[in-house]
Parts: structure tokens; C-alpha cells; sequence
């Protein structure tokens, strides 16, 4: 007799789904971490001790050389495979997930994948956590496609993948729920979906600590407040921290667009930001790779240094602004956490220094102050305040002591950025090219249904030539409130509504006589939407108008008709979508 194994209700079943997703993040994570120190031993012939935050001395020759090869090679594979592997590729992976049904390229995103090893293996200023997001996530969309899983479940799926590759990449498995959250999911904490994030963390670190151990990637002295007035130190650090975080950002998306318009062929520009990064190495050490090193030097510094120290962090922020958006602007693929992170170390030990200079009876040590700065300007540039906090306590091991000065660090950092850019890193990639994530599971739903998806198909005609009488005889006989007003080739004249014909009694038809047509009443302005426009789009033409029902017309030919959209359809489809997701 067969053993009968016991049935697990959908729920339970998806969350077994979505810890083997978690397992699957922490392994791409190591995978991804081994490729990336194999890339450097390729490219050096050594460990990357070569691209710590130490003078080059004799070594200058090769600190420029290898970041120079490693955006060749990326060209060049860019070249070979005919598509685009470098740039930013975050705001791309959000569209995907949140806007074009969660429908993600396994093929594509190892190719991005492997031209971020090619990057950071060879000095390019850049971080790990947009590559493993989406890294991540494919492995979520791979589980996801093998079951036949689709709509939110399926966008739930790839979160889970992303969610579990930033816990095991930076130790973080709380930064990593939020971190999706917040970001990935577009700011959607619906409880469901929050429970089964938290077992893809989960089982993310776990497996994670189980390879590397459970050690927090920084080492930082017990944290200590030594002063209640110190907190205007740290609120001043975040006001900083925010206007850095708002600039880092132009500037990053300023300079990718100078290298678009640069007058040379593609797949040389990588090389040439090689270059420029290697050149900005030999005049600030430190700036190359995502900065892990220097952070951990930073965070452990517990005396003010000098004016001559002081003035080469400043140097060294000035630098890796530049590095890291020539890095991913010119076409190496990566992140920008890292960076972010590295940049409020920096400002915090600069600032920390000045505190402790002014006030030694009222500040703490540098190294506090570069903790929290890393909190406050990633939470700038990401506007993932949550992320920020929890990233920076998981990877530093803090204590709650550190807690009240993160927060105000953190807000101040927020409000300031925001007065300056009101879009996040991401949020600006995505509006370049006309595309806004909307927060909320209503409009990430409605953006990922068409019209053409959601409209009756066929409409209620009149002929333009029919006399008004014949007009009203025939609208008073259908239950429709709209008409489309078509000539002998069935193209559209005009619309005729219910509201338009309340004063065209039959009396007053006849009294028009034979003489006026069905043209002559319609209104010939009409509001039109076409089949592949997002929901979410016809639903803010319907209200920008005050409209009830809107015409769905071909985009080739604006006069031929398709279907009607009307609210309680997109009321319709909205429900089918969140039924499905359940």
C-alpha cells in the first residue's frame, strides 16, 4: 500500500516555496561573493588587497590598468551578446516587478549579474545589493514559473528572492524584509505578504551564517551618548547627510547621461570610466570597490584626526561621488548601497571629528558618528528609512543606545533630501524615461492590467446618418449609456451619451425633424484610450475628464473601435487581480 502523504493548505504550501527561495538567495549571495574575489584574482593576480584604502605606491600602474580591463571586458561582452549589461539596472528590475507583471529574464539578469563581477572584481566603485536584488529575485520568478504561480503571487515570490539575497549579502535578515518592503514591493505592507518575506529572510540567514558565520560584518565599540546636547551634533549629521544623499543623486544620473551622448561606440565606454576611476584612485586610495574596507577602518576610529585627515575625507567623499557615478554611468553594472553607505561613513567621521574637536566633553568618538552617517545617507538616497536603520544595527552590531541618535540622523537626512529631490535614486532612474511607481497595492494592481485585458469588447452603435427621432427611438430600447457614433465604414464620428440626450425628448426629435443626423447631436471630441494603456492610466484620464466610460480604440487606426471601458470594469478586473493573488 502507497504511504499517503499528508496535503498543506496553499498557504502553508507557498511558504515552503518561499523558504526554499531564502535558500536558494544565500547561496547566489556566496556564489556571487566567490566570483566576484575570483574576477579580482583574474584581473591581479593577487587577493584585493590591492584595492583596500592604502596608498598605490609602485602599484599606480595597475591601479588604473585593472578597472580599465575590467570595463573592457564588460563592453565586450556587452558587445558579444548584443545587449545592454551595465548601467543601473535597479529601477529596470522594480519596473518589472511592480508594473510589468513580475514577468523577469533568467537569461538577462545572469548576464548582468556576471558583468557586475566583471565590475567590482576590478575596482569599479559600485555596490552588491542591486545586482543580488535581482539576482534574488530571478531565483523567486524561476520557483514561481516551475509552479505555474503567477499575478501577485508571483510578484510576492520575486520579492521573497530579493528580500533573502540582502539578508545573506549584508547579514541583515530584518533590513531584508524591509528592505523589500519598502522598495521592492513599492511600499505594499500587506501582513500576508510581509509573513512570507520574513521566512525567505529568515531561512536567507540562516543558511548564510551556516557558510561565513554569524559575526556582524562590522566591529564597532559599545555606542555611548555622552551628552544629551550631543544629539544636535548627530541632528546636524543628517541634515548633511540629506543634502550629500540629494546631490549624490543628480549627479549620478547627470554624468550616465553625459556618456550616452558621448560621441564614441558603446562598448568602449566602460573602459573609459575604467580609466577615469583609476586615475581618481591614484589621487584619493579608497574609492575603488564598494568601500567595505574602508567602512570597517572608519567605524573603528576613536580620535579625532587631524586638519590634513579631515581635508583628504573630504577629498575622499568629493571622489567616490564621482567614481561611483562614472563607475555605473559609463556601463559597469552594480549597486549604489555600497557607496551610499561608504559616503555617510565618511561624512560621519568628518563630522564626528569637528564634534569632538569642538566639544570633547559633549561628543562621542568618530566611529559613532560614521555608524549612523551610513543609516542617514542611505536613507537619502534609497528614501527606505526603515532599511537604513535596521541595515546599519544588523551590520554593526549596535546597541539600542544608538537608537534616538539613528532617528534623528535618519529624519533630518529625509526632510532635507526631500526639499532637494523629491525622487529617490531609484524612483529618478524609472522617471527619466516618463515611468512613476506609485506606493500602494492599488495602483501597483491597476498598473499591471490593460485596458485591453479589462474592457467589454464589441460597443452599441448608431449610424451617423440616422435622424434624430429614429435616435431616440432607439437609444429609449437599450439598456447602454454610451453610443458610438460610426459612419459607413464602421469608423468613429463621435460619442453620444445618456447625459448628452437627456433634453432630446421624442418631441423635441421630431421637432428637429429628419433634417438632423445622429453626427449633428454627437460630441465629436472624443476622449479615447487604446488596448495595451495600464489601467491605472485610463483610470486618471476618466477622472481628469469626469467620464464614466471611455472608447478602447486601435493605436494604429484612432477610428476603429475595439471595446468600451467602463469603471465597473476596471472595478471587475482589479477584484479578479487580488481574488488570483489570495
Amino acid at each position: 500500500m502507497r504511504p499517503r502523504w499528508p496535503r498543506f493548505e496553499p498557504e502553508t504550501q507557498f511558504l515552503v516555496l518561499a523558504a526554499a527561495v531564502g535558500a536558494m538567495g544565500a547561496l547566489g549571495n556566496e556564489a556571487f561573493r566567490r566570483a566576484i574575489h575570483f574576477a579580482h584574482r583574474l584581473f591581479s593576480g593577487r587577493t584585493e588587497d590591492l584595492l583596500r584604502p592604502i596608498g598605490p605606491g609602485a602599484e599606480s600602474l595597475l591601479v588604473v590598468l585593472i578597472p580599465i580591463l575590467g570595463g573592457l571586458a564588460v563592453g565586450l561582452l556587452q558587445r558579444v551578446t548584443g545587449r545592454r549589461v551595465g548601467g543601473y539596472g535597479m529601477p529596470s528590475f522594480l519596473e518589472a516587478v511592480n508594473l510589468k507583471a513580475a514577468q523577469l529574464s533568467f537569461g538577462r539578469t545572469a548576464l548582468r549579474t556576471l558583468a557586475s563581477v566583471i565590475t567590482l572584481g576590478s575596482g569599479g566603485s559600485a555596490g552588491v545589493e542591486g545586482p543580488m536584488a535581482a539576482l534574488g529575485g530571478s531565483f523567486g520568478a524561476l520557483v514561481g514559473n516551475a509552479r505555474r504561480i503567477v499575478g501577485e503571487k508571483l510578484r510576492v515570490l520575486i520579492a521573497c528572492g530579493s528580500s533573502a539575497a540582502i539578508a545573506a549579502a549584508y547579514g541583515a535578515p530584518i533590513a531584508g524584509v524591509f528592505f523589500t518592503q519598502e522598495i521592492v514591493l513599492a511600499g505594499n505592507y500587506d501582513l500576508q505578504n510581509f509573513v512570507r518575506v520574513v521566512v525567505a529572510s529568515g531561512t536567507a540567514t540562516v543558511v548564510s551564517r551556516a557558510l561565513r558565520g554569524d559575526e556582524p560584518l562590522f566591529s564597532v565599540s559599545s555606542f555611548q551618548l555622552e551628552s544629551p546636547w550631543e544629539l544636535a551634533f548627530y541632528l546636524a549629521l543628517g541634515l548633511w547627510c540629506g543634502i550629500l544623499g540629494a546631490f549624490f543623486a543628480r549627479i549620478f544620473y547627470w554624468v550616465q547621461r553625459r556618456f550616452e551622448k558621448l560621441d564614441m561606440p558603446a562598448w568602449l565606454k566602460p573602459a573609459t570610466g575604467g580609466a577615469i576611476v583609476g586615475m581618481s584612485a591614484l589621487i584619493s586610495p579608497g574609492v575603488l570597490g564598494d568601500g567595505a574596507e574602508g567602512m570597517r577602518a572608519m567605524v573603528q576610529i576613536d580620535s579625532a584626526p587631524g586638519g590634513q585627515a579631515l581635508m583628504l575625507l573630504v577629498l575622499l567623499i568629493v571622489a567616490k561621488v564621482a567614481a561611483t557615478a562614472t563607475t555605473i554611468g559609463s556601463g559597469g553594472a552594480g549597486g549604489v548601497f555600497g557607496p551610499s553607505l561608504f559616503l555617510g561613513a565618511a561624512l560621519g567621521t568628518a563630522i564626528g571629528s569637528i564634534a569632538m574637536a569642538l566639544a570633547p566633553d559633549l561628543a562621542g568618538i568618530p566611529g559613532h558618528y560614521a555608524m549612523v552617517g551610513m543609516g542617514a545617507l542611505l536613507a537619502a538616497t534609497a528614501r527606505a528609512p526603515l532599511t537604513s536603520i535596521f541595515l546599519v544595527f544588523e551590520m554593526c552590531g549596535s546597541s539600542s543606545t544608538a537608537v534616538l541618535p539613528t532617528l534623528i540622523a535618519v529624519a533630518a537626512a529625509l526632510y532635507t533630501a526631500r526639499r532637494i529631490e523629491p525622487f529617490s535614486i531609484d524612483e529618478m532612474g524609472l522617471a527619466r524615461r516618463g515611468v512613476v511607481l506609485k506606493e500602494g497595492r492599488e495602483a501597483s494592481t491597476l498598473g499591471s492590467i490593460t485596458a485591453g485585458q479589462a474592457m467589454r469588447p464589441g460597443y452599441e452603435r448608431i449610424p451617423g446618418d440616422l435622424p434624430a427621432p429614429h435616435v431616440v427611438a432607439l437609444i429609449s430600447q437599450s439598456r447602454s449609456n454610451a453610443f458610438i457614433v460610426v459612419d459607413a465604414q464602421e469608423h468613429m464620428l463621435g460619442l453620444l451619451s445618456i447625459q448628452d440626450l437627456r433634453v432630446l425628448d421624442q418631441r423635441t426629435a421630431d421637432d428637429l425633424g429628419l433634417l438632423t443626423r445622429a453626427s449633428d447631436l454627437c460630441e465629436r471630441d472624443v476622449v479615447t484610450v487604446h488596448p495595451d494603456d495600464s489601467l491605472a492610466d485610463c483610470l486618471a484620464r476618466m477622472d481628469h475628464h469626469g467620464f464614466r466610460q471611455l472608447p478602447v480604440v486601435e493605436r494604429a487606426d484612432p477610428q476603429r473601435v475595439l471595446g468600451m471601458l467602463e469603471r465597473r470594469h476596471i472595478i471587475a478586473a482589479y477584484q479578479r487581480a487580488l481574488t488570483s493573488a489570495t
